[in-house]
């Protein structure tokens, strides 16, 4: 029995492509994440589950929130980017193991300006960048 999950367990290791994926985590605060996995076009932000997908290019926190930019992926394309859009996405910060609180967004610039006055978030600074080519 054991030689028989032995085989069964190296046979998935071997499989799959465990081990052999380009990838990048960054830490932006607590376990909030911006990582891309394969190509650099699938940057989001994450905490356990994406809560802003692909293309991530610009992030922010202040002690209550994550401000974060995002181009869209052109339609029906999975590694190009539109950099004639940008998204704009507010998060409230939890200290849950899951997101819990609001997710706030996509915004265009007017919309997330508008949310920032009304959640008290002065002058949001994204001072952590990617390029986006």
């Amino acid at each position: 029995m054991k030689k028989i999950v032995f085989a069964v367990l190296t046979s998935i290791t071997l499989t799959s492509c465990f081990g052999f994926h380009d990838y990048e985590i960054e830490t932006i605060v607590d376990d909030y994440e911006v990582l891309w996995i394969d190509i650099h076009q699938s940057r989001s932000l994450k905490k356990v589950e994406i809560l802003v997908p692909a293309f991530v290019f610009a992030t922010g926190y202040n002690s209550k929130y994550i401000y974060s930019k995002q181009h869209p992926p052109l339609k029906n394309s999975k590694d190009k980017i539109n950099l004639n859009i940008t998204h704009y996405y507010i998060i409230e910060r939890t200290k849950s193991i899951f997101q819990d609180k609001p997710v706030f967004g996509p915004f265009n610039k007017m919309e997330f300006e508008k949310k920032c006055e009304e959640l008290a978030i002065k002058k949001p600074e994204f001072n952590l960048t990617f390029p986006t080519e």
